[in-house]
């Protein structure tokens, strides 16, 4: 009798023997940051091209393209179709989060369970931190129940049946229906209790100041989807008060600052930051100016303890701001292509700007206080397997 397999996962076939299993974890997150930022870049460029052709008037319901059929001469069809699509793209770095963590984890057979957390995670729209559990949960059930000892001609019906199904179902019920999904809705109850409980006091600047950190801490979760229902409540109300603007106005501003801050950073201090990152923060400023929540994932994914503390300081300096000054927006989307629906605009920026500049200076002070370990790149594995020195 022996394990079902002893094939090396593919976050510890250069691991160092005796290195924690998180760090190893780490390094193989850190390895995926250009192909998950590629991923978010298409999906965010798309989404800005589809406001740029339509205006911010534009949404997925403005024109069904199926019912009505695509017009090349439309430039509501070219917008509608552009952002439909971006929108699936940026849904989907949830489940390739899930997927890549949990291949890292357990190699191809932790691929099923995972399709089938982080689809659950898309469903209850947790964002990367849910899709980032499915793929642990996924994985790491896989890789235990691999070192059950069973006879030999067991060994492929176990591996190939009994292990895929057994993961998957322990990872639904864990996932949605013991740790998530009976939370979610007494989370939402709680936080609008204390939104609505900081509105009716006149406590507007604790309120901005939460809004922000909502939408901050988790880019495009639980968190920043309940801030976002809230400001869109009041917006949608039959009579929306000043006060709701300005509330729309926090949750649109504070979205902007985790990509333009963390893209500024990759530009100030630039050897605090991997040639992936670098390059990824040349395009995440456009998709800050929409804003695309998504944007900030591929820098979380490599750095989380500095990059969440960063976005989250400054998405509450930009919160205080935009509630102090007053600032209003009338829609909750379109971003800069939505700058006619901003009321002070001027100071609107300045809150955005002020944002920005905390969550860069925060991010450069944490990530030089111990610089992470550069990532094992996919190009540098292949070399080590084969071999076969670097090109200088």
């Amino acid at each position: 009798m022996s394990p079902i397999t002893t094939t090396p996962a593919p976050m510890d076939e250069h691991a160092q023997p005796g290195g924690r299993a998180v760090t190893r974890l780490g390094r193989w997150l850190a390895a995926g940051t250009g192909y998950l930022a590629m991923l978010t870049a298409v999906g965010g460029l798309l989404a800005f091209l589809a406001y740029a052709i339509g205006g911010w008037q534009i949404t997925t319901g403005s024109v069904n393209v199926i019912d009505q059929g695509f017009s090349w001469l439309r430039a509501d069809s070219w917008g509608v179709t552009l952002l439909q699509t971006g929108n699936l793209v940026l849904d989907v770095l949830v489940l390739a989060v899930a997927l890549y963590t949990a291949y890292g984890i357990a190699g191809r057979p932790a691929l099923v369970p995972a399709l089938a957390g982080g689809m659950t995670a898309m469903s209850l729209h947790t964002g990367y931190l849910g899709g980032l559990a499915a793929g642990i949960l996924a994985g790491a059930a896989t890789r235990a129940l691999h070192k059950i000892t069973v006879p030999a001609k067991w060994r492929p019906f176990m591996a190939k049946a009994v292990i895929p199904l057994t993961v998957t179902l322990f990872t639904a019920v864990v996932f949605f229906c013991a740790l998530l999904a009976p939370r979610l809705g007494r989370l939402n109850t709680w936080l609008y209790g204390w939104l609505t409980h900081l509105e009716l006091t006149d406590q507007h600047v604790a309120l901005g100041l939460l809004l922000g950190l909502m939408v901050c801490c988790d880019f495009g979760g639980v968190f920043k989807k309940i801030a976002y229902a809230y400001a869109l409540a009041g917006l949608g109300s039959y009579l929306p008060t000043p006060d709701h603007l300005t509330f729309m106005a926090v949750v649109v501003a504070a979205g902007m600052v985790p990509p333009l801050g963390l893209s500024l950073a990759t530009l100030v201090r630039r050897g605090l930051f991997s040639e992936a990152e670098r390059n990824y923060g040349k395009v995440a400023w456009l998709l800050g100016l929409i804003p695309v929540s998504a944007a900030a994932v591929p820098f979380a994914l490599r750095d989380p303890l500095r990059v969440i503390p960063a976005a989250m300081a400054g998405g509450a300096v930009t919160g205080m701001l935009t509630i102090t000054f007053g600032s209003s927006m009338a829609v909750p989307f379109g971003g800069i292509f939505a700058a006619d629906q901003v009321g002070r605009p001027l100071l609107f920026a300045a809150a955005v700007a002020a944002g920005v500049v905390v969550t860069a200076g925060v991010a450069v002070g944490l990530k030089s206080l111990r610089r992470a370990p550069a990532p094992v790149t996919p190009d540098a594995a292949v070399r080590s397997r084969a071999k076969v020195p670097a090109v200088s």
